[in-house]
């Protein structure tokens, strides 16, 4: 859609398009890294996420409605800032309330299976996007998104959706306990109208609770514990990323989600252009080579969740990083000139589709795995120290993280993997790319203790 946007409605030189195009797509990234942490710390502010998400989804539209009107090329890039804005509040909203409802157990299917949908919507939206345009014009491709949008901002309104947060979150804890009364009064079920006793009821009476005070002090303790102040609320909100950062398990987790962003941000700026000098093919053929590495991911992840859910994320991610190192190395081969590696173009073809085929398979037991890890940690330092991240708990802050981790992967990918295709090959590139998998694999297994 882009490049027909560029050259055809606003009269672009075609030689300045894929330029363009690239800072188009830079500057929804870099709008997204420094909008999350915001975002983030705003909406674990906020018990209710109804209100965010439906902002966020109008502000989407706007944004998409100004893109597709291409008044003039500023029109556009404000167009992509706003669609960045709502996409990063709508993505922090969405993915808390969906691991909120999940429940302890069932995180990780459930973001294995969010990841599938993503996946499904990036790889059918420019096909059908393409199909559209060609078969019915210009306004009816962007017709389908924006009513969309439109869609889901009515069934926000709609749907009905309790208002707090999740019963297993800080917030409820909170909640619950405050509105416990100071004294419990026997049920009416256990006695008769004249007060009498009957089976049922309890041996003894239940004694009046103490009304909660400020500070409590443990006995045989030296320290004092504030329970309830507004000023040590905030100091531990202000503190989560300190808290987090302190863990070198999240930093793994860290590493492993840039990475695997990387990897496959590397093959969409590489790939094309290796496949066309090294094997002469076209676009169609090259996109059906970034067809065979998404599908994997729509019917995987979810059962990598599941598996997730029950045995950790250590051992998964630790398999996927080790197999994806070989498969890496070897998909540089192919083409590269090494006289004791060369075959014919047809057995180099066979082993670069295996090798294709291979790397789809283990990227999804990487995909995923760092946000997994860094939401479970959040939930088990708010298990422990409830309201340690403030009274909304910091969900959307882990996801910031996330966010920000994901986003400079995307960033450093085509950067990193076109300044070592350019000056040492592809074949060196990968090999370079599948040592820092093996790399990540070690780190990972050492310091992701679940």
């Amino acid at each position: 859609m882009l490049p027909h946007m560029l050259e055809e409605r606003l009269h672009n030189d075609p030689s300045q398009t894929t330029d363009t195009t690239n800072r188009l797509l830079s500057l929804h990234g870099f709008v997204t890294m420094i909008c999350s942490p915001l975002f983030a710390k705003l909406f674990d502010k906020t018990s209710s996420q109804k209100g965010p998400l439906f902002l966020s989804l109008g502000l989407c539209l706007l944004g998409t409605a100004l893109v597709a009107s291409t008044l003039t090329l500023w029109a556009l890039y404000l167009g992509r800032v706003l669609q960045a804005v709502a996409g990063s509040a709508a993505w922090l909203v969405c993915t808390g309330m969906i691991t909120e409802n999940a429940g302890e157990g069932g995180i990780g299917k459930v973001m294995g299976l969010s990841t599938s949908f993503i996946t499904i919507g990036t790889v059918s939206g420019p096909m059908l996007g393409g199909v559209l345009l060609g078969w019915f014009g210009y306004w009816a491709a962007w017709s389908v998104p924006m009513a969309l949008l439109f869609l889901d901002m009515i069934v926000r309104l709609v749907v009905r959706q309790p208002e707090g947060r999740s019963s297993d979150s800080p917030s409820s804890f909170n909640k619950a306990k405050d509105s416990e009364p100071d004294t419990v009064a026997p049920s009416d079920s256990h006695r008769d109208v004249e007060g009498i006793p009957t089976e049922t009821s309890p041996l003894l009476p239940p004694s009046p609770r103490r009304p909660p005070s400020t500070s409590t002090k443990e006995v045989g303790s030296d320290s004092e514990t504030e329970v309830g102040s507004d000023s040590d609320s905030i100091a531990e909100t202000r503190n989560f990323y300190a808290v987090m950062l302190r863990d070198v398990g999240i930093w793994t987790s860290i590493l492993n989600t840039i990475l695997q962003a990387a990897v496959r941000a590397g093959f969409n700026a590489t790939l094309p252009v290796h496949l066309r000098n090294t094997f002469n093919w076209g676009p169609s053929l090259v996109g059906a080579t970034f067809f065979v590495l998404q599908v994997p991911i729509v019917f995987l992840s979810p059962l990598l969740g599941w598996v997730r859910d029950r045995v950790g994320v250590r051992y998964p991610t630790t398999i996927g990083w080790t197999l994806l190192c070989p498969l890496l190395c070897c998909l540089g081969i192919p083409g590269s000139g090494i006289p004791w590696l060369s075959g014919s173009q047809k057995i180099e073809q066979a082993a670069f589709i295996v090798c294709i085929c291979g790397i789809g398979l283990f990227l999804p037991f990487v995909q995923g795995a760092g946000a997994l890890h860094m939401r479970n940690v959040v939930g088990k330092l708010e298990k422990e120290t409830p309201n340690i991240f403030g009274p909304n708990g910091g969900r959307a802050r882990c996801f910031a993280m996330i966010s920000v981790s994901f986003n400079t992967g995307l960033t450093l990918g085509p950067a990193v993997a076109g300044g070592l295709f350019g000056s040492i090959g592809y074949c060196y590139m990968n090999i370079i790319l599948g040592a820092i998998c093996l790399g990540v694999a070690v780190i990972t297994f050492l310091f992701i203790d679940v």
